[in-house]
């Protein structure tokens, strides 16, 4: 689907949502659209098979290269994002 394509269906539904006289149905469109948003923020924050093995990968690549740092760096690292 194309951008402008998008953007009229969106307009579309707009229109729809605006135009009904339902309480019943905005109610079940507010309560569908944020089950769905939820559902997509799950999908966003899991990591793929092919994203852990490609950090696997990389990680091991640099222990290769020689290019890691001491776990002293490491662990202040995570205690600062915590």
């Amino acid at each position: 689907m194309t951008s402008m394509e998008l953007e009229a269906y969106k307009a579309e539904l707009a229109c729809e949502i605006l135009t009904t006289d339902s309480r019943q149905v905005l109610d079940e469109v507010k309560r569908l659209l944020t089950k769905l948003s939820k559902k997509t923020k799950k999908k966003e924050e899991t990591i793929s098979k092919e994203e852990i093995l490609a950090g696997i990968d990389a990680g091991l690549k640099d222990i290769k290269a020689k290019r890691t740092r001491p776990a002293t760096e490491l662990l202040q690292e995570l205690r600062d994002e915590l």
